[in-house]
């Protein structure tokens, strides 16, 4: 979807005299020079994804956006494990921001998580081509990777730290693949500690070496399985509490 300065600028002076929840409006010149600067990275990280959330980088799936405050819980599955510590909850809702359309989708599935350092699968049964997830994590600081089937077979998801309020993505018309809502999909996650040694195991990287490394070159290292696999062969299973929330709701035209 392609969209002009000019456009974006009516649509944020619209919306910088309303702003929701009554939060001041934020300067529309700040806006469009952060947009600038959003599109130069992007053509920058274009082979390996897009930049959000500082170091989160998001490949074939749209940018996650943070919605509203949790406002009711829905029923979930029972934990992988009877001995469970504090484990964080997904919010209730998910907000969906496609450009001039904004929508909240309803919390569907949620499974539960006593231990980090392996690959969990989640399956779900999707009711539109706009089903999200978010992962939220006892620990923000932790590296979380999701893996999600899109429309041009390649996958895609998500990699980078946690965060406090979690971090996910959603499909739309143009990602969801072919037969999307004709049979159960899944989602596979990957959660590693905070400390995860990523530098060890990652592959040579420009202005990398195992001393040293920007955390958005070691968020772009874990896209790769085989880093992947080499990390779990070294922090191994251990304890950590998270959690993944699927979102979904059939969609009028």
């Amino acid at each position: 979807m392609s969209h002009t300065e000019s456009d974006l600028r009516a649509l944020l002076d619209e919306r910088g005299h309303h702003p929701a929840g009554g939060e001041p409006a934020v300067s529309l010149d700040a806006i469009v020079r952060r947009g600038r600067r959003i599109r130069r990275v992007r053509r920058a990280l274009a082979a390996g994804g897009a930049l959000a959330a500082a170091v989160t980088l998001v490949f074939t799936l749209p940018i996650v956006r943070q919605e509203a405050p949790p406002v009711s819980m829905t029923a979930s599955r029972p934990a992988d494990t009877a001995r469970m510590g504090r484990v964080p909850e997904p919010p209730p809702t998910y907000k969906v921001v496609l450009f001039t359309e904004r929508f909240e989708l309803p919390l569907i599935h949620t499974e539960r998580f006593s231990t980090v350092g392996a690959s969990r699968t989640v399956t779900f049964s999707p009711v539109s081509k706009y089903t999200a997830y978010r992962v939220v994590c006892e620990d923000p600081r932790a590296w979380v990777v999701t893996i999600i089937a899109t429309k041009s077979g390649e996958p895609g998801g998500t990699t980078g730290r946690c965060g406090e309020r979690g971090g996910g993505g959603h499909h739309d018309e143009l990602s969801a693949p072919s037969g999307w809502l004709k049979r159960p999909q899944s989602l596979e996650i990957w959660v590693f500690p905070a400390d995860a040694p990523i530098r060890k195991v990652m592959k040579p990287a420009a202005g990398c070496d195992p001393t040293g490394c920007a955390e958005i070159d070691q968020a772009r290292a874990l896209m790769d399985p085989e880093v992947r696999d080499r990390l779990a062969a070294e922090v191994r299973e251990q304890p950590g509490a998270w959690a993944v929330g699927v979102y979904d709701a059939p969609r009028k035209k």
